[in-house]
């Protein structure tokens, strides 16, 4: 009975994520999404490292892939939700947080005294030490 060790799996997974990757990029190309042409292409060579780390014995490879695959998996369900418009992908929820920053943003910036924010720390601007008083002068 054949054995197939956890190597030779990753092995066969990675070949059949390059085949139906390079299905995808295919079908974008044909609609002509940017967005998922350049993520396919960005996962080729992920995988394409993987099955070298795999192969060559090179675990910094091998875990960059498992890292990507999180990426990957986390864009996919994305994608998906976006176009099948499950949940609110598509409407305010991004506006609402862009307002609650700027709103903290602001705040962070009216709490400074930008005028007497310095006296707290002992500076003292430069004193005059002339004697002489200034006059306006009429023609």
């Amino acid at each position: 009975m054949g054995y197939c060790s956890g190597r030779c799996t990753l092995v066969a997974v990675c070949g059949a994520q390059l085949v139906s990757v390079l299905e995808r990029q295919i079908f974008d190309f044909l609609g002509y999404q940017w967005a998922p042409i350049l993520a396919n292409f960005i996962h080729i060579i992920i995988v394409i490292l993987g099955l070298f780390g795999t192969i060559q014995y090179r675990p910094r490879y091998i875990t960059g892939y498992a890292v990507w695959l999180v990426l990957w998996i986390t864009w996919n369900v994305f994608v998906i939700c976006f176009y099948l418009e499950a949940g609110d992908l598509s409407k305010l929820m991004g506006f609402i947080y862009a307002c609650y920053v700027v709103k903290c943003i602001t705040e962070e910036e009216d709490s400074f005294d930008f005028i007497g924010g310095f006296d707290s720390y002992g500076y003292q601007g430069p004193q005059k030490t002339s004697h002489l008083q200034l006059q306006p002068m009429y023609m």
